[in-house]
């Protein structure tokens, strides 16, 4: 099938519900092999089995605007359905458009709603609205060369947008026109953004328990914004399976089922690194860390501050765990630390600055691999390189085998 590549140029809400969209539509595939992809052939393509969808969405409308058959909207709907079956088969699949607006009872556009309905006489509407508009839109454009003869001022075109799906529509040739109005189908009750999370929920009654479902649709909802922006940038593959959701629904779904200590950093759309808390920055300062090694422990300090709040906001029973684990943590970089301030009476300023960036960096590089996890089921040895950090804000760990005198001495030069 050839690409007719459709942009859309709705605002960012619009591109959000595109994508919250897919994800119900891959909710709702019958077929294993179904996918669903998102600013391609349409605002929503989907592919389940042998049925092929074109999903055209109208989101960012008012909630009381009312689609006709002179609307804009659906003329430019139209616009894009036509440049897709010109290049495509026209008996390829559906045609959907799906909104937030309504239709007046006697629209003849309800037509649309039923499947079996005849299509001739909205045809003959549609065609007598295509050339109603080509028509007025040329009387202006002859106006406007004998305006330009006269040295008089050139009036502005009617209908910018909408003569372009006018004038597609009435090009289709006969046959891939009935084609076009036979597999169309409007929906007016498609659900509003602020019931997205809902609509998961409504998805994910038969795979979890129900005091997981706040947990599970949020972390389905944050993994789906991940995999569609890196649809969206090509980062990956620009079609999202079916069989991807359902993976990331079982290993998250026995991460709760077990301990509740999912894994969610990996999965997130983080947001930029700033500047860390003044103890962190000073305990990387006495030791002259690297801007590497500055760099890497802001990244794995809010990775880990992150993950900690969701578990703890989840009410999962991650505090009395975590304060546990950091007991754990510290121990294990008590061994370390003290080792060298063992021997540290006779060392230099400089060697001592060298020695914690080697303690540093032992706590990235090989303590995740000396500390047991926190559960069985969470191995992201994220958790531990930024917990260091998260305790090092606290005093409890530190670098410098004198980072304890050093920091407060710098507190009372303040």
């Amino acid at each position: 099938m050839k690409d007719n590549t459709h942009s859309a140029t709705g605002p960012a809400l619009g591109y959000y519900y595109q994508a919250i969209f897919a994800l119900v539509c891959l909710f709702d595939s019958k077929d294993d092999n179904a996918f669903v992809s998102i600013e391609t052939f349409d605002d929503v393509y989907h592919e389940d089995g042998t049925q092929k969808t074109l999903h055209q969405l109208k989101h960012s409308i008012q909630l009381d605007t009312k689609i006709s058959i002179k609307s804009e909207q659906l003329w430019s709907t139209l616009k894009v359905w036509c440049d897709f079956i010109i290049v495509n088969d026209s008996k390829d699949g559906l045609f959907t458009l799906s909104t937030v607006a309504t239709i007046d009872l006697d629209s003849p556009l309800n037509i649309f709603k039923d499947a079996d309905s005849e299509r001739d006489s909205l045809e003959t509407l549609l065609l007598q609205e295509a050339q109603s508009v080509i028509g007025k839109r040329k009387e202006v454009e002859r106006t406007n060369s004998s305006n330009i003869v006269n040295g008089t001022k050139e009036k502005k075109l009617p209908f910018e947008n909408k003569y372009k799906g006018c004038e597609a529509f009435i090009s289709l040739d006969s046959e891939k026109r009935r084609y076009l109005l036979k597999n169309t189908r409007i929906n007016t009750s498609s659900f509003t953004l602020s019931e997205a999370k809902d609509e998961v929920i409504k998805r994910i009654k038969v795979f979890t328990l129900s005091k997981n479902y706040a947990v599970l649709s949020e972390s389905i909802i944050a993994w789906w914004d991940r995999e569609a922006v890196r649809s969206l940038t090509r980062e990956r593959n620009e079609c999202i399976f079916y069989s991807e959701l359902q993976e990331f629904i079982s290993r998250k779904n026995a991460e709760l089922y077990n301990d509740g200590f999912t894994d969610d950093i990996d999965d997130m759309e983080l947001p930029p690194v700033k500047i860390c808390h003044p103890i962190h920055l000073k305990q990387l300062k006495i030791i002259n860390a690297t801007d590497t090694q500055e760099k890497r422990s802001l990244i794995t300090e809010m990775k880990a501050r992150i993950q900690r709040e969701i578990w703890m906001r989840n009410n999962l029973p991650a505090a009395s765990k975590l304060r546990k684990y950091d007991e754990l943590i510290v121990e294990e970089w008590s061994f370390v630390f003290n080792e060298v301030k063992d021997v540290s009476s006779g060392m230099t300023e400089e060697q001592k600055k060298e020695e914690g960036r080697k303690i540093l960096d032992w706590s990235h590089k090989e303590a995740h691999q000396q500390i047991k996890n926190i559960s069985q089921h969470y191995t992201n040895p994220n958790l531990i390189r930024g917990s260091y950090h998260i305790l090092s804000k606290d005093m409890r760990v530190g670098w410098h085998c004198d980072y304890d005198s050093l920091i407060k001495m710098g507190k009372e030069d303040e």
